[in-house]
């Protein structure tokens, strides 16, 4: 699966407290997982906010999740729990909610198929050589979004809904 998000580390945990962030939720995350590498049990996102009702939000949102936490940076326990989870402990992958610099880059041809049989089968655009298509993603809640704009109009799907197109 299409994983666009840069692993979860001490400097990013650093600037992102330093820009404010004092809430983190961690919640499952299956878009890593990686077929090869039986090493991890657990891949995880975390989620970072300045906000407290925001993060809560995020935390309700995702009930379902055995494993989702709610982090306050000003308790020391849950500090030291960001600092190990950005140590990238053995066994699990811990990613943060920031886009790769290149992700856009990442998406591949087959992916790029995808997207446009998606836009044919569930829309009635039909864009003309030299027009484009905006295309976008965005996370909600720990769930990855596509976005596609076409003269005016925008569609927003999860992106698991264009990866099985």
């Amino acid at each position: 699966m299409f994983n666009p998000f840069c692993l979860f580390s001490q400097p990013l945990l650093d600037s992102f407290i330093k820009g404010g962030k004092t809430y983190f939720v961690r919640n499952v995350f299956p878009r890593a997982f990686d077929h090869f590498d039986d090493s991890v049990k657990h891949y995880f996102l975390f989620t970072h906010y300045d906000d407290h009702s925001k993060a809560q939000a995020h935390y309700e949102a995702i009930a379902h999740d055995k494993y989702r936490f709610l982090y306050k940076v000003d308790s020391e326990e849950h500090l030291n729990k960001l600092k190990l989870a950005a140590s990238q402990p053995e066994g699990y992958k811990i990613y943060s909610t920031l886009f790769v610099p290149d992700w856009k880059n990442r998406i591949t041809k087959d992916l790029k198929q995808k997207a446009n049989r998606y836009m044919y089968k569930n829309t009635n655009w039909k864009p003309g050589k030299g027009e484009s298509i905006h295309l976008d993603l965005h996370l909600q809640f720990g769930e990855l979004y596509f976005t596609m704009t076409y003269n005016g109009h925008k569609i927003i799907t999860k992106f698991v809904d264009i990866e099985k197109s």
